[in-house]
């Protein structure tokens, strides 16, 4: 499983990318939201763990495009925003799951697994 991290602190990215990959994940790390745009462009992962603070555009932006294009990828925002309104309004504009930092990594492992796993056809 490919998983994009979104993630311009680099003590946090790679902590994650170490400890997704020490759990069998195929993981990539961009640091803008630009390069992340490309990216997700040029080859579209399984899983998207998404910063809301990054240098050049807001998560939230990226988030909307994404899903203004029909990119139906599994996003999970990774953020040191905790406010309710600010956990809502993410999950509103399209994300599937939101996360504050800091987290367990046990419990950010357990959403990959939840949001990666095969759904029963409707």
């Amino acid at each position: 499983m490919k998983v994009l991290l979104i993630e311009d602190e680099e003590r946090v990215a790679s902590f994650v990318v170490k400890g997704l990959e020490a759990h069998g994940y195929a993981v990539e790390h961009v640091a803008t939201g630009t390069e992340a745009l490309a990216r997700i462009r040029a080859d579209e992962p399984d899983l998207i763990l998404l910063d809301l603070t990054l240098p050049d555009l807001d998560g939230m932006e990226i988030l909307r495009r994404l899903r203004e294009d029909g990119i139906a990828v599994p996003v999970i925002i990774l953020t040191a925003r905790g406010d309710v309104d600010d956990r809502v309004h993410g999950l509103d504009v399209g994300a599937d799951d939101y996360l504050t930092k800091p987290f367990a990594f046990d419990e950010l492992v357990a959403r990959l697994r939840a949001r990666l796993r095969p759904r029963a056809s409707d």
